[in-house]
């Protein structure tokens, strides 16, 4: 088999993303049983800020460092790809000082007028030392991208999650019985505890990697031409990430306070903030495992086929990409909206985030295209078209938390069905604007109707697995991960023998010789 740069790297990638989630993921379900929901709500407020801070440095600059990285490759121009690492350094350092100047000189004013939340202002302030830390690391590792090594970026991301989950369950069982609020301070420093971690690893493969290199002496652009290029690609990229992070950080603000509203107490507003944005949110996103790692590496090949009007190419990747967002994302569905209170209950043993989970899993399939679309739009060189429609769907959004969550009719659900709305908006808002850049061939029975068919009969399987385990007194979550396993299989065998996963594609897939 031969390593394509396309699907290896994505396939690398993927499993190290699933890796860091699944690490991600039950290190919020042990942290979520050890400071309880006030504490994880009370993390999810003070989270948005430095998420708002550090968009300015991670969203667009390192897309720009993969980018213009791949396209310096592509010349044969290694002098250059060092060049566009350093441009971007200084501007993300730069940045960064500015923004933790910031946060230390009205950190108590974001606190008191803003998020209306004085407990969390230690919070706010022990989160500051990780926005530079973040910023260095995204940017070497678009570096890393962009010269399509995959690696030492994925390993720096599990080595950053272990240390950070062993500093902050560490110090959280030595202080049991503990306090919310102090739980919420020891998961804030252990952030920068875990991103120093992966930011020396990056740091020791760049300078063995640059030690291995043979530098031409080339005419390369200067790092002025780099710095305007970087702020070009990544300006519109970072206003439509500022746009989601400004959503979330609304979202941290309005919900508890429109729950108050609505007839809730604030201890209840917070914790149902939590189960929404810290227990339920994160299953959600598990689409983005195989997605996210698709879009980073189909970047760099956007950006080298525009530079070589291989189009013919660029054509069959971005069909690629988008089947198997909807291969991975309609079963997902399904199951997120039927088993949602089981899983809920085995993972945090409260039926209430399965209600959530049931709810907002209808967005599943949305989020997906919406992730996988804005990044095939970015190497397109379409970033405004995809800032504006992301900028639509945030503004459903928002309407939908003014004006429904306050009403006792509605609560929480008010969020959901903005949620929902908008993923749908952005999701075809970003189809019908890729169709216009370059038509995608797309077959609606093999992209949507064949994996709709096979995840409702794999479904009907869970569901006979299921219940007849449980009529056998197995244990739930046993029971529960017997059965998605067989769904899973089954789904995979209807796949082939549909022929949607046709040997055409199966040789595209994994590029046999």
């Amino acid at each position: 088999m031969k390593k394509s740069s396309f699907i290896y790297g994505a396939i690398i990638l993927a499993i190290v993303n699933f890796i860091v989630r699944f690490i991600g993921f039950a290190y919020k379900i042990i942290l979520s049983r050890q400071i309880g929901p006030e504490g994880i709500g009370l993390f999810q407020i003070a989270s948005p800020v430095l998420m708002f801070f550090i968009t300015f440095t991670t969203a667009g600059i390192p897309v720009a460092v993969s980018k213009l990285v791949a396209s310096q490759k592509a010349l044969r121009d290694d002098s250059g790809c060092k060049k566009v690492l350093r441009s971007a350094l200084f501007l993300a350092i730069s940045l960064s000082s500015v923004f933790i100047a910031i946060l230390v000189l009205f950190g108590q004013f974001i606190c008191t007028y803003i998020l209306k939340n004085n407990d969390i202002y230690y919070l706010i302030m022990m989160l500051s030392p990780a926005i530079m830390i973040i910023s260095i690391s995204s940017v070497i590792r678009g570096y890393f991208y962009g010269l399509k090594k995959v690696s030492p970026p994925g390993i720096s991301q599990i080595l950053e999650q272990v240390s950070r989950i062993v500093f902050v369950l560490a110090t959280v069982h030595y202080f049991q019985p503990i306090d919310p609020r102090l739980g919420a301070v020891i998961a804030v420093v252990g952030v920068s505890v875990g991103e120093i971690f992966g930011l020396l690893w990056l740091m020791f493969h760049y300078r063995q990697y640059t030690k291995s290199q043979v530098y031409l002496p080339m005419k390369s652009q200067g790092y002025i031409s780099f710095v305007s290029k970087i702020f070009y690609i990544a300006a519109p990229i970072t206003l439509s990430r500022l746009i989601g992070m400004i959503m979330q950080l609304i979202n941290a603000v309005l919900i508890p306070q429109k729950l108050v509203v609505a007839g809730y107490t604030s201890k209840e507003a917070v914790a149902i903030f939590g189960k929404v944005m810290g227990m339920s949110m994160p299953i959600l996103f598990l689409p983005f495992t195989v997605t996210s790692a698709l879009v980073v590496n189909i970047i760099p090949n956007l950006s080298e086929g525009l530079e070589q009007k291989n189009f013919g190419s660029m054509r069959k990747d971005i069909a690629l990409c988008l089947r198997i967002a909807l291969l991975i994302s309609i079963p997902l569905t399904v199951i997120f909206v039927l088993f949602s209170k089981p899983i809920a209950m085995a993972l945090y043993n409260d039926s209430e985030v399965g209600r959530y989970m049931s709810i907002l899993g209808f967005s599943t399939v949305f989020l997906s295209l919406q992730s996988t679309l804005t990044g095939i739009l970015n190497g397109l060189g379409k970033q405004v078209p995809a800032t504006i429609n992301g900028l639509i769907g945030a503004c459903i959004q928002l309407t939908a938390t003014l004006f429904l969550v306050s009403n006792p009719s509605y609560g929480i659900n008010g969020f959901f069905i903005g949620f929902i709305a908008s993923s749908f908006i952005i999701s075809t808002l970003n189809f019908f604007t890729l169709n216009k850049v370059i038509n995608i061939d797309i077959s609606l029975k093999d992209y949507i109707i064949k994996p709709i068919l096979a995840s409702v009969i794999s479904t009907i399987s869970v569901l006979v697995v299921y219940t007849y385990l449980l009529e056998l007194s197995v244990k739930s979550y046993i029971t529960l991960i017997i059965s998605l396993g067989i769904g899973i299989v089954v789904y995979l065998l209807l796949l082939l023998f549909t022929k949607t996963l046709p040997p055409s594609l199966m040789k595209r897939l994994f590029n046999f010789k």
